[in-house]
């Protein structure tokens, strides 16, 4: 069996493995949507020239990468989900902490395993979902309308990153309720 440091550095790896997935899809949709606001300036530009050059005014000319619209919008889910997986573990969202903050360390470890139960609940039934959304998706044969890329392997990747949410959540309950310690000791600075 595997000793404790062992198992938190495997959980380090795999959270930092879901925030490249989360970055590289993220710098896809940013160079997506930068590639194609660029193709469609510089061709709109060069019909303007085209239309001064003959001396008309009813030419147009716009390039546009096949399907930006729907691959930025799937890249971008599939950022968002896998970095869901990596904040909720570490704890890392937004969260409003006053009633936690007011009471002892039993009362906060409460707060924590019941928050982070919950979760997992919510997970486990958005795993679900996306598992049944693929399948959908699989069986119907989905696809975007120029390129008729198929969708199901888009969503399959959402849902990969929503259950490695699940998995870790399910980790972090785990380590609450032994008593383990989760959370990586940060310095936190106050603003003044």
């Amino acid at each position: 069996m595997a000793s404790p440091v062992e198992r938190n550095r495997a959980i380090e790896r795999l959270i930092a493995y879901t925030e490249a997935a989360a970055g590289i899809f993220l710098a896809a949709v940013t160079a997506l949507v930068f590639v194609n606001v660029m193709l469609r300036g510089g061709s709109t530009g060069l019909g303007d020239f085209l239309n001064w050059v003959s001396g008309r005014e009813d030419l147009k000319f716009v390039l546009t990468v096949p399907e930006w619209y729907h691959l930025s919008c799937l890249a971008l889910g599939v950022c968002v989900f896998w970095g869901i997986a990596a904040t909720s573990y570490r704890n890392d969202h937004i969260k409003v902490d006053i009633l936690w903050d007011w009471v002892g360390p039993h009362g906060k470890r409460l707060i924590d395993i019941f928050a982070t139960g919950a979760l997992l609940l919510f997970l486990l039934v958005f795993t679900y979902m996306l598992g049944v959304k693929v399948m959908s998706g699989y069986w119907s044969g989905e696809a975007t309308y120029d390129l008729r890329l198929k969708l199901w392997p888009f969503h399959l990747v959402m849902a990969l990153g929503i259950l490695f949410a699940t998995l870790l959540i399910a980790v972090r309950l785990f380590r609450l309720v032994r008593g383990e310690p989760v959370e990586r000791d940060r310095k936190i600075e106050h603003l003044e």
